[in-house]
């Protein structure tokens, strides 16, 4: 058999072509078509879509839109921008970004199918959207775009100052919300939101003007008033803002106001109701810095100067770079006659915020303090041992460094005190005993209601006066021996010469200074 036969011949293989061709080409049709059913499919779900969103039927319109981009067929940037818009109204704020974003960079990239109109609004719902999402600089971004192109619509220009609010960026916030506002004028989240950026960009005044407004209009929203009393409170018109923060209270239960009202109230000298008002405060939020240090500030004006410390060492476990915590833990020290402890607390304030007048005031008056006491020879608390230059410069010890002076001392330690130096200097044995000597001085200082600085500061009006009446004293006898008795003025007392074979009449002595009570003040 020849090889033609044995391959079936060329007929065979014409009849293999056509076979291949016409396979190929049923399988094209079968693909067209398949590909024609799917894009009919999409087509079908997008208009499905659409007629669900113009009725408000947002979540069966978002299942078509879903049909329709899966479908299989060709989706384009309308598609995206539909879904994005009906993801936008649900609130799906995460997808409504990526769909809009989506249709943004297919329009980048040459697709036509979503109208100009659209593009702008694209960049409108989605910074809005964004704004939801808290990403605050790519939504200015957006909003920037979308107030040039719809100017007169007052939700971009609320959203693009809510962005430039949480940015920081308060005064060009409130220019965006006086852009706004006069296209809805009564609409209270505006008003709340401008007399925010108000506050913060240091207009108290006009912020009030909002936050009554805002209280017209929903006369039980409790940031309302608690807004309104911080802006009174910002002024120095503390009775504005009590009631205020009561009626927060009243209305919000576990509202910052109890903090605020404390601080308030302290200023107002009520320090016991303020004390109630930290208590609450510190109960619902016990790791808030602020309420534990207006806490720990009344319980030391009420002389509770252990409690008080307690308070401002968990102000400051809590917040470490929180300046105010170490300035009020230093007065506290301060009160409690740990004076080493107190310029480590001022110091550490200074470093983290080295314009912090107070920190650096009470500082500088603790230093002078310190130095007149020594000057006038007070010993006690140990006073007379502090380096006060050094002291200006100290940092709290390290952990490690705590444990080496431990254990340099024995086990002895204290940073309240001169102990430590004297234990280096002097030895354990002799600290020791300096120790015991000062423990009575360390127990009145923790008493409830004494005053440690009081009691110094007497014993330095004490010195002060025993020192100006012996200098006073000395100048008058100086004046007494100095006189010549020679013409012009006479001294205002005199004395005349005995009579001849007189006993000659012994000099008057000055008449001693009224004494001064030991412990009394000038």
């Amino acid at each position: 058999m020849s090889s033609a036969l044995a391959s079936g011949g060329p007929g065979a293989t014409s009849r293999r072509f056509v076979s291949h061709a016409l396979a190929v080409a049923l399988l094209t049709l079968a693909v067209a078509g398949c590909h024609a059913a799917a894009q009919q499919q999409t087509n079908d779900s997008l208009e499905a879509g659409r007629t669900a969103l113009q009725q408000r039927n947002y979540k069966a319109a978002l299942a078509d839109f879903n049909a329709s981009i899966a479908g299989g067929g060709t989706v384009d940037a309308r598609n995206y921008y539909d879904r994005g818009l009906t993801n936008y109204d649900l609130r799906n704020w995460a997808a409504a970004d990526a769909d809009f974003s989506e249709a943004l960079q297919r329009v980048a990239g040459g697709d036509k199918a979503l109208p100009q109109t659209f593009v702008n609004a694209a960049h409108y719902y989605r910074g809005v959207a964004l704004v939801s999402l808290g990403k605050w600089a790519a939504a200015k971004t957006d909003l920037l775009i979308a107030v040039k192109l719809y100017p007169k619509d007052w939700l971009d220009w609320d959203s693009l100052g809510y962005a430039r609010a949480q940015l920081g960026d308060y005064k060009n916030a409130v220019t965006d919300y006086d852009r706004g506002i006069p296209y809805y004028p009564k609409d209270a989240n505006d008003l709340y939101n401008r007399g925010y950026a108000l506050y913060y960009a240091g207009n108290a005044q006009r912020a009030i003007a909002d936050f009554t407004s805002v209280i017209h209009l929903l006369p039980r929203w409790g940031n309302a008033y608690q807004m309104r009393g911080l802006a009174y409170a910002w002024r120095g018109d503390y009775r504005h803002a009590d009631p205020d923060y009561t009626q927060a209270i009243k209305l919000v239960p576990k509202s910052w106001s109890w903090e605020y009202r404390c601080e308030v109230r302290e200023n107002l000298g009520r320090v016991k109701d303020a004390l109630y008002d930290c208590n609450h405060a510190v109960a619902y939020y016990p790791r808030w810095a602020a309420a534990l240090v207006a806490r720990a500030w009344a319980k030391a004006t009420l002389g509770e100067n252990q409690s008080a410390l307690a308070d401002a060492n968990s102000a400051v476990r809590y917040a470490k770079n929180y300046a105010p915590a170490y300035q009020y833990r230093a007065w506290i020290r301060v009160r409690l006659a740990e004076y080493r402890a107190a310029f480590v607390d001022y110091n550490q304030a200074l470093r983290i915020n080295p314009h912090y007048a107070l920190a650096s005031t009470a500082r500088t008056r603790l230093a002078n303090w310190i130095v007149a006491a020594q000057n006038s020879g007070v010993r006690a608390y140990g006073l007379g041992s502090i380096d006060v230059a050094q002291a200006e410069r100290e940092q709290e010890p390290t952990p490690t460094e705590y444990q080496t002076r431990v254990s340099e001392c024995g086990g002895y330690y204290s940073e309240g005190d001169s102990y430590y130096d004297d234990c280096i200097e002097k030895g354990v044995d002799e600290a020791k005993d300096d120790e015991a000597a000062d423990h009575e001085a360390d127990q009145q200082a923790a008493e409830v209601g004494y005053n440690v600085e009081q009691q110094v500061q007497e014993d330095i009006n004490y010195q002060v006066a025993q020192t100006e009446e012996a200098q006073a004293a000395a100048a008058e006898e100086s004046s007494y021996q100095g006189y010549s008795g020679g013409e012009g003025e006479q001294p205002e007392e005199s004395y005349s010469e005995p009579e001849s074979g007189g006993e000659t009449e012994s000099e008057p002595e000055p008449e001693p200074a009224a004494p001064v009570e030991e412990g009394s003040s000038d």
